[in-house]
């Protein structure tokens, strides 16, 4: 590993700095526990321990290919100047609560890495979920799929890649965020369409009638009136645009996604949303005056109303 080397390999007197110096290292090259004792010094105060540790995997996964295991049992290795500098960054730009997604400028979902930056919101768990939901129930059918709000593209890459028989698009009003997407479909050879098309705006009388089996949407959901409960850490660096909606329209997205979704679907198709957990019953009702069918609130890991999903009816007669 560059810049690195572990210190069982030699006997390291009592003078420790004389003897690396004496070595070939600078007073700036540091064992690996003053960098984590570093991080827990500067980031106690603002984040709770468990977190810190997250932290600390991934810095140390990203910057010398360190497994959580590695960490544990080679705290005195040495680290070189360059590492520990971009350590000291890292925790600079963490102390003013900037998300370490962005920093590091990946994330994990479903089993595999996607690039992130500002332009994108930050895919979280309860994501995950609902990408899950749709592959589960869907697996084995060829689909025609559209992921409106695509983001970074996390849910339409992972449906591409594990719905393979399916056709894919995705869209989003920001250039930021598709260009963030297109990187991510092409980093994992995963084929997705896309548009760049404003939801609330879009007028799809221009796209052919039942063209779609399956609308997939984690839209703007947190009203303004919760953002006074919200961390610095998403309300400082996160898209508003992909984040709030007026506190008099908590369902504006739905509404016009459902709206649409009449047109789009085929007979029998799926409609799947993630929700703000407050807004399950009220999606409901929305969904079942639009004419929708097989309506299910569905709970997230944390016993929350955290999905809606729904079928347009097969016509009779």
């Amino acid at each position: 590993m560059i810049g690195v080397v572990f210190l069982h390999e030699i006997s390291i007197p009592k003078n420790q700095n004389s003897f690396l110096t004496l070595h070939g290292f600078t007073n700036i090259d540091l064992p690996m526990q003053q960098s984590i004792d570093l991080l827990r010094r500067k980031l106690g105060e603002i984040y709770p321990p468990g977190e810190i540790t997250g932290f600390t995997r991934m810095i140390f996964e990203s910057l010398c290919g360190y497994t959580p295991t590695d960490i544990l049992l080679h705290k005195d290795t040495i680290l070189s100047e360059d590492i520990h500098r971009k350590i000291e960054r890292i925790t600079d730009r963490l102390s003013q609560q900037e998300p370490i997604q962005y920093i590091l400028g990946y994330t994990d979902f479903c089993g595999r890495r996607f690039d992130i930056a500002p332009g994108a919101l930050i895919p979280r768990p309860e994501t995950e979920e609902l990408t899950r939901l749709v592959i589960t129930e869907n697996s084995g059918q060829p689909s025609r799929i559209a992921d409106l709000g695509t983001g970074s593209g996390c849910i339409a890459v992972t449906l591409a890649l594990s719905l393979s028989d399916s056709k894919v698009e995705a869209w989003d009003i920001s250039t930021e965020a598709l260009e963030i997407a297109q990187r991510n479909a092409r980093k994992h050879n995963a084929h997705v369409n896309f548009f760049q098309r404003d939801i609330l705006r879009y007028d799809v009388s221009e796209l052919p009638e039942e063209s779609l089996d399956i609308i997939v949407s984690n839209p703007p959901y947190i009203r303004r009136c919760e953002s006074r409960s919200m961390s610095a850490n998403v309300l400082e660096y996160e898209p508003h645009i992909a984040l709030f909606v007026p506190n008099e329209s908590p369902l504006l997205f739905y509404e016009k996604i459902a709206m649409d979704s009449v047109r789009l679907l085929s007979p029998g198709g799926k409609l799947y949303f993630e929700i703000n957990e407050a807004q399950g019953e009220a999606c409901a009702r929305m969904l079942e005056a639009a004419g929708y069918k097989h309506i299910r609130i569905i709970k997230d890991l944390y016993e929350k109303n955290r999905f809606v999903s729904a079928i347009k009816p097969i016509r009779h007669g």
